[in-house]
């Protein structure tokens, strides 16, 4: 069985022309400095996901248009082209997706190689499945801006997997405000502002409630107990959190910006685990003690599979001290391109030298957080 995420290969994408990361682990850190382009790299990863749901007028559209997506540092700046090589249902899968005249009439281009057999290959308005190596069906006029993923049933696990990708970026401001009765708990928003609304509805778990609680207490020392609480008056629900010694409850708004956003996280990792789809959470590390960014990187890496893989973007020490080598990509920009290193391929410990030292020393040669 495959434990990593074979290959990801991105190219014109903002600040990212060529980028080919090998060997990913399911859980992975993304470190630099700001504007390095990790967020540009989890927006890429977005951008398919909308790109496979949607169409790509839709997702241009979201995204701000061809002018805020193509990459200015490349020739051929009208070109987006993405790759996934990884095990799926036991199955491996590569998916190859380019698309074509962004700046005018875009265009599809698609491969789909499943075990080895092609099962689908697509051209502008034209799209061919195969079934053991001969031509099964064909499409001619399909719509050269949906992707034809969703006329081929083997596809099923792949399209499920890239459609469901979140970029995380918490607002504690947002996520502390509460929230009325037909607020969507499905999924975490990405800003986290639906997290009380989420909690009320994952009460009714019991295994998931005291797994949140569990991380909690370890992630906030003196916290004895976390609950919802529905408002009569106006519908709402407000989290509301109990102190050990305490029997008074007290909301969201008086408690650290670190602990709304460590519990954000968690939620949405918790509630993501058993799916596929891919889980970008930019910056954990925001307002939480050292020690706590030890125990919520556990977290994120015993959920993390190559199905649900979880990627997070640093420029924190202690992000990088919680990861292992062949968990460290260093984010650079060079000539106004992104550029990736592995610090598996890098790292050497000697004299006891942890990662997080290595790094800030720059023994990578890139990546640091300045």
């Amino acid at each position: 069985m495959q434990t990593t995420i074979k290959q990801i290969k991105i190219s014109g994408f903002k600040s990212i022309a060529d980028v080919e990361l090998n060997d990913l682990s399911p859980y992975s850190v993304f470190a630099g400095a700001n504007g390095s382009g990790k967020s540009n790299f989890f927006d890429a990863l977005a951008f398919v996901s909308v790109v496979v749901r949607m169409g790509v007028i839709e997702a241009l559209r979201k995204f701000g248009g061809y002018g805020q997506v193509h990459c200015h540092t490349k020739p051929n700046a009208s070109v987006f082209a993405a790759r996934f090589d990884l095990v799926l249902d036991e199955k491996s899968v590569q998916y190859d997706l380019t698309i074509q005249q962004m700046d005018k009439s875009p265009a599809l281009i698609e491969r789909l190689v499943v075990d080895g057999s092609l099962l689908m290959s697509r051209h502008p308005e034209a799209v061919t499945c195969y079934v053991n190596g001969v031509v099964d069906k064909q499409y001619l006029g399909f719509p050269a801006f949906i992707s034809a993923l969703i006329l081929t049933a083997e596809a099923s696990s792949l399209l499920g997997f890239l459609s469901n990708t979140i970029v995380y970026r918490i607002d504690p401001i947002k996520a502390k405000q509460s929230h009325h009765a037909n607020t969507d708990t499905n999924e975490l928003d990405q800003d986290g502002r639906n997290i009380a609304a989420m909690l009320a509805d994952l009460e009714k778990e019991a295994d998931i409630r005291e797994q949140i609680l569990e991380w909690m207490t370890l992630l906030v020392p003196g916290l004895q107990d976390l609950g919802t609480e529905h408002q009569k008056l106006d519908g709402s629900t407000l989290i509301k959190f109990t102190e050990q010694g305490s029997t008074e409850a007290f909301p969201a708004h008086l408690i650290s910006d670190g602990t709304i956003y460590a519990l954000c996280i968690m939620t949405a990792v918790l509630n993501r685990s058993t799916h596929l789809g891919m889980t970008l959470i930019e910056e954990p590390e925001r307002g939480i003690h050292p020690k706590a960014i030890a125990e919520l990187v556990n977290l994120m890496r015993d959920n993390a599979q190559v199905k649900h893989p979880i990627f997070v973007s640093t420029h924190n020490e202690s992000v990088v001290r919680a990861a292992e080598s062949k968990e460290l990509w260093l984010v650079d920009k060079k000539d106004g391109k992104t550029v990736f290193s592995h610090a598996a391929q890098s790292f050497v410990a000697e004299n006891g030298l942890k990662l997080d030292e290595a790094w800030l020393m720059n023994m990578f040669d890139g990546g640091l957080p300045w």
